[in-house]
């Protein structure tokens, strides 16, 4: 029998004992619906008005008595009450009780008890109440009563009858309905307790017809699951089980045959990864070396066009030279490019993560790109909003690059107007992991991106307009290694552009707050609060920012977009202006002619004026000699020290550029086999004031340093005979320490192998080609020089507690003499900032002790001593810098006691600020 027919047989059986259950509870419902219930119901109505009506009469009977004893007619108002509810109540009785007559006929007795009296007793006391009430002792009253009170025994006889009667037939009722109840629920018992035993036959027959052969099955299942395809079922039972085993026997064939299918897969694919290995290998080993062999001619192209430039040319010349300099910087920047996104492809991309100043890497991508954008007309502009962390911690060269490749491309698209990078913060709090996302968006106003090329965009080696009539080049990697980048670093690239009106590029990345130093940039100079200036540029974004850059400084600015409204606004100023800031190219009347006639106004003799100006551009203005250029973009640094400058201050800004006289002549070694690349690093570095000494292989190299101690070697890496990495390693193992030199890798090998196997071999540093003149200038600058050995430095001592007075006020003087009535309020708001910041510093640098992290306190010690002395706290300053002179001397020191001493001058130094 088929497995289906079985279950279905149970199944049957288990609805028909549930239907019969069904059926009997159905039946006792329709007993009980519609006659038990309803003759139940109408027995406790009956029973209900009979008791009713006996309440009525007994209300009758209790009115006439007190009439009787009283003789006042409100006392009737009980027995008229009850005369009226009792005649009510007899007839719902009556027909409640229609179907039973016995009952009927002791309620007609009943009744007749009622009508004897009331017409015997209630009539006559109602009539003759008053009087009887009067006869108080009479005997003729007390008869009268007692006769009314045996009619009223007679009637409460027959109440007593009647009520009775109808309370049995309530009962009957009820009785009635529970063993209907019981009777129905012994059938359902019955009937449930026939098909459980129906049910329980057939399902031991159905289980000795499934188990065992299910059980096979499952044997069967095990075996195919242990990995053998061999074993086969033993069909039995129904004919479904059966069917399972055949399907079960297929399946192991097919496994069978896959696995054998999967194995050849498998070894073909090894094979085929092993080919992409090498393939991979061999396009890593390719790129390397076109990389080396490209990078050779590019340094003498560069260098040379370089060093052609530096002599005196005619314009034709010049220009010759500045296309061959242009030429191969564009040529290096496709190779610079190709490798960056070989690296990515590969997954030989690595991340940074240093502290670095934000607003030096946003203001250097824009020092690469500001040549073009001068070049082309367009301003650029940067805005770094103050809620910004000064310093965060990541990769700063990726974030530039991304920003340069961002910046070069709308500049690039964009043939006038202006190009604004923005940097903000998107949320206000950290996330879990204490990072904070950035916003570093660079919009243009340039031609746009179509909707429909929206998708070329990140695309490897493609461009939105790639028709040969194009106007704009490029390899079309710059945007899919952004991504990548920004990919790379956990953040995302947007893009939002309307066709004809611009585009707005965005590098959305999470940034670790770096250790807190403190922002000059937005701490205003003493020169600029309550200084008035005048802005004139027809760059309403430039204006804005330089606004809100000024005013941030505590100064009052008034800014204007037409030169001549400007220029009529100032003679009609009633009080004069401090500065002003005039842009350089503006319609109409440029910023020169604009300040000339600013001269001429009266009161404006003296007034500093500052010429915004496009990189290189330098414009004489005989009518104000002393007018000093700004160069655009505007960096907040440069602003801040120039408009202090101009306005008295004499506070100067530190040099980036390492100064190489304190270097002087070095013993310096080339080791280089390609003549052309020893010709330009001759030609360079002559021009930096060196004269090397120049080898053409590694194992010269080795026996130069052998005769003689030299400060710097220059080593190429692919050199015939021993090359650079042996001949490195030959050295770090011959030389004694003392002859030690500084080796830096000077090779046309840019891959991040190749700087790793460079540090690996020994070098110091790793140069790739072409080398530039900056490049060598900061090399150098590095060196310390090494003729003979440094004798041995005495042991630093331990810093001790300063004495002396802790705060010198005249530093805090000269900060505020300038202010006049607002120099007490200035003063009092440094004082607090300072406190503020320097709680928190005192906080970090107790965790830095504690963990024993000496660059940390070093760092927070720097930052502490600079604000500090600042506003005048002289011990403190003193007592920050012996502690960091010990630290950067390598010498031993108690962390934890150091920040002791530093608590105790900042404690003194407070004291001192609240006298």
């Amino acid at each position: 029998m088929q497995l289906s027919r079985q279950v279905g047989r149970v199944s049957r059986t288990a609805i028909l004992a549930v239907a019969g259950a069904a059926l009997t509870n159905i039946a006792l419902l329709g007993y009980l619906g519609l006659h038990a219930d309803p003759v139940t119901a109408r027995a406790s109505d009956a029973g209900r008005e009979i008791r009713l009506a006996h309440l009525a009469m007994l209300d009758q009977e209790t009115g006439l008595r007190a009439f009787l004893i009283t003789g006042n007619d409100s006392d009737l108002a009980p027995y008229e009450t009850g005369v009226a509810d009792l005649e009510e109540h007899l007839a719902e009785a009556r027909e409640d009780l229609a179907d039973e007559p016995e009952i009927l006929a002791l309620l007609d007795t009943q009744e007749e008890a009622i009508d004897r009296w009331s017409e015997r007793w209630a009539v006559r006391a109602v009539r003759d109440g008053r009087e009887i009430a009067a006869n108080d002792r009479s005997a003729e009253k007390r008869v009268f009563v007692d006769t009314g009170r045996v009619l009223f025994d007679t009637y409460r006889a027959a109440h007593a009858d009647t009520e009775a009667a109808t309370n049995d037939l309530r009962d009957d009722a009820e009785e009635l309905q529970q063993q209907a109840v019981l009777v129905s629920f012994a059938l359902q018992v019955l009937v449930l307790v026939v098909g459980l035993l129906v049910v329980r036959r057939r399902t031991r027959s159905l289980t000795r017809s499934i188990v065992e052969p299910v059980e096979g099955l499952l044997g069967t299942i095990g075996h195919l699951r242990d990995g053998d395809l061999a074993t086969r079922s033993t069909p039995e039972g129904p004919a479904e089980l059966k069917a399972i085993g055949r399907g079960l026997d297929e399946m192991a064939e097919a496994l069978e045959t896959e696995r054998a299918t999967t194995r050849q897969r498998s070894e073909e694919l090894i094979a085929a990864r092993r080919e992409a290995d090498e393939a991979n290998a061999a396009k890593s080993a390719f790129l390397a070396t076109m990389s080396h062999e490209i990078r050779t001619p590019m340094n003498a192209v560069i260098g040379m066009s370089g060093l052609l430039l530096d002599t005196p040319l005619t314009d034709e010349q010049r220009e010759y030279a500045e296309t061959v300099r242009r030429s191969g910087d564009s040529l290096l920047t496709i190779i610079n490019d190709v490798l960056d996104f070989s690296k990515i492809e590969s997954g030989e991309l690595e991340l940074e993560k240093h502290d670095f100043v934000l607003r030096d890497c946003v203001e250097s991508a824009l020092d690469l790109v500001a040549a073009q954008a001068s070049a082309q007309g367009l301003d650029l502009v940067c805005q770094i909003d103050p809620d910004v962390p000064p310093v965060v911690e990541g990769d700063v060269t990726r974030v530039r690059q991304v920003l340069v490749n961002l910046l070069g491309n709308a500049v690039k698209f964009t043939e006038r107007g202006e190009v604004l990078l923005t940097v903000s913060s998107v949320g206000d709090e950290p996330g879990a992991d204490g990072r904070r996302t950035l916003a570093f968006a660079v919009k243009d106003t340039g031609v746009g991106i179509p909707a429909e090329r929206m998708d070329r965009l990140f695309r490897s080696f493609s461009q939105v307009d790639s028709s040969t009539t194009r106007t704009h080049g490029g390899t079309g990697l710059g945007l899919a290694i952004s991504l990548r980048l920004a990919e790379a670093m956990d953040g995302r690239l947007d893009v939002a552009s309307t066709l004809g009106s611009g585009s707005t590029f965005t590098l959305v990345v999470p940034l670790r707050p770096g250790l807190e130093v403190e922002d000059r940039v937005r701490v205003a100079p003493a020169e600029l609060p309550g200084k008035r200036a005048l802005v004139v540029d027809d760059n309403a974004t430039n204006r804005r920012i330089l606004r809100a850059q000024l005013e941030a400084w505590g100064m009052t600015v008034d800014d204007h977009g037409h030169p001549g409204q400007a220029l009529a606004l100032a003679g009609q100023a009633a009080s004069p202006y401090d500065v002003a800031l005039l842009d350089m190219n503006m319609p109409g009347l440029d910023g020169a002619r604009l300040a000339a006639a600013l001269r001429r106004l009266e009161g404006w003799e003296a007034v500093p004026v500052i010429l915004l100006t496009s990189l290189g551009e330098r414009v004489a203005v005989p009518q104000v000699p002393d007018a000093v250029h700004l160069t655009k973009p505007v960096k907040a640094a440069a602003l801040r020290t120039t408009v202090a400058r101009v306005l008295g201050s004499t506070e100067g800004e530190t040099n980036g550029v390492a100064s190489l006289d304190h270097v002087g002549r070095l013993r310096l070694l080339l080791a280089e086999d390609n003549p052309v690349n020893q010709r330009v690093a001759v030609l360079i570095l002559e021009r930096l004031g060196q004269r090397p000494v120049v080898v053409g292989n590694g194992q010269e190299a080795l026996e130069a340093v052998r005769s003689a101690p030299y400060d710097l070697v220059l080593m190429d890496v692919q050199m015939p005979v021993m090359d650079g990495l042996e001949a490195t390693r030959r050295i770090r193992a011959e030389l004694p320490a003392a002859r030690q030199p500084r080796i830096v890798a000077m090779t046309a090998n840019a891959m991040v192998d190749d700087r790793d196997a460079s540090l690996e071999a020994g070098m110091d540093d790793h140069l790739a080609k072409p080398v530039r003149a900056e490049d060598l200038v900061a090399v150098l600058a590095r060196v310390r020089r090494g003729a003979a050995p440094e004798p041995e430095p005495p042991a630093a001592p331990e810093p001790t507690p300063t004495t002396g007075p802790a705060v010198d006020p005249a530093a805090l003087d000269t900060l505020t003499q300038h202010l006049g009535a607002a120099a007490d309020d200035f003063r009092e708001s440094l004082v607090h900032a300072w406190r503020r910041e320097s709680r928190h510093q005192l906080e970090l640098l107790d965790i830095a002790a504690a963990e024993g992290d000496r660059a940390a306190v070093a760092a927070i010690l720097h930052s502490l001593r600079s604000s500090s002395a600042a506003l005048g706290a002289v011990a403190l300053a003193a007592q920050c810098r012996l502690i960091e002179d010990t630290l950067r001397a390598d010498d031993p020191l108690d962390l934890v006691a150091a920040a002791s001493r530093v608590h105790h001058e900042v404690d003194r130094a407070d004291e001192a600020f609240g006298a």
